[in-house]
């Protein structure tokens, strides 16, 4: 428990979060969502996702995103219960913070309700980055909490994910909240959508979705040429749509020119050997022979990084013949 939490919870056990929230108006009750909320919710999320990374940060660095998705949903499930029935020190520190700021700004049970489960989605929306602590990491990094050579240190790691998985270092920019999202933005707004300096990544990656798969096939296609190592996110969404569609020919087409134009797409060996494992086995082993091959001719990689990934792939191969 930090230092300065339990003060209230010694003297107001018997009290419960739910006392600070307002009655829910029939217009509250409509809202299923706070995405696109973000700034008029920006002092609850933002107090939420606070006291976890300090948490994380300050008092216990073993802890894992899970044990705060299981935090969150214990408040969740239990806000109306007295606060003594709340016993794990990451939760009496969220809900310190939250009855704080609910006590000069109360916001209703659908409301409260909406702001953890925003928080939940943040969380698994990092769940693909091979680590146990994604969410926490990056919440201490982009909240500040991180000296420079640990922030350093994020950033390394980080990069190597990306070059690793095949991701553009845009993305990778993308994820550390650095300048280059000026790209993604850009991409957007030149498809149509407004307010896109309000998204968050993730938003912003579903808009970008949302307006490639708006765009004409022969604009899709050319698109992904010029940019595929950059928009690697988008090369997969059109792979996977292709495939459901049955165009099998077309993802051959773009993985030819995609290849002949790009040298050690890694992503993209991954991504066709994921479409065809059940059409095509051996077609599929073969991709990620592929995959396998171009580790070696990643420097930036570490050698446990490569090992790794070696691991993973010898075994999809194996399964495969």
């Amino acid at each position: 428990m930090s230092p300065d939490t339990g003060n209230k919870f010694t003297e107001g056990g018997d009290d419960s979060l739910s006392r600070y929230l307002k009655p829910d108006s029939p217009e509250i009750k409509e809202i299923k969502s706070l995405q696109g909320k973000e700034y008029e919710y920006s002092d609850y999320l933002g107090t939420i996702e606070y006291s976890i990374a300090r948490y994380f940060y300050e008092n216990d660095r073993g802890i894992k995103d899970k044990d705060a998705v299981a935090a969150l949903n214990n408040i969740k499930n239990n806000y109306d219960k007295k606060i003594s029935f709340f016993e794990q020190d990451l939760e009496i520190e969220i809900i310190e913070n939250l009855i704080e700021l609910l006590e000069d700004e109360p916001i209703s049970h659908q409301e409260f309700k909406l702001a953890i489960d925003y928080v939940l989605e943040v969380i698994d929306n990092r769940s693909w980055m091979e680590d146990e602590q994604a969410y926490l990491k990056w919440a201490a990094y982009v909240m500040g909490l991180f000296t420079e050579k640990e922030r350093e240190e994020y950033e390394t790691e980080i990069r190597k994910l990306a070059a690793r998985m095949g991701f553009s270092s845009k993305h990778a920019d993308l994820m550390l909240m650095k300048g280059e999202e000026e790209d993604y933005f850009e991409f957007v707004e030149n498809y149509g959508a407004e307010g896109t300096e309000e998204l968050t990544d993730e938003e912003l990656i579903a808009e970008m979705e949302k307006r490639f798969l708006s765009m004409p096939e022969d604009e899709k296609f050319d698109f992904l040429l010029e940019n595929g190592p950059e928009f690697y996110e988008l090369v997969g969404l059109y792979l996977s749509d292709l495939s459901e569609r049955g165009e099998f020919d077309k993802i051959q087409t773009l993985y030819r020119k995609l290849t002949e134009k790009y040298d050690n797409f890694l992503y993209l060996y991954v991504y066709m050997g994921g479409i065809y494992v059940e059409k095509d086995p051996s077609l599929a082993k073969s991709y990620f022979e592929k995959a396998l091959e171009t580790l070696d001719k990643l420097d930036e990689l570490s050698d446990s990084t490569r090992e790794v990934l070696r691991d993973q792939f010898l075994n999809l191969i194996n399964k495969l013949k």
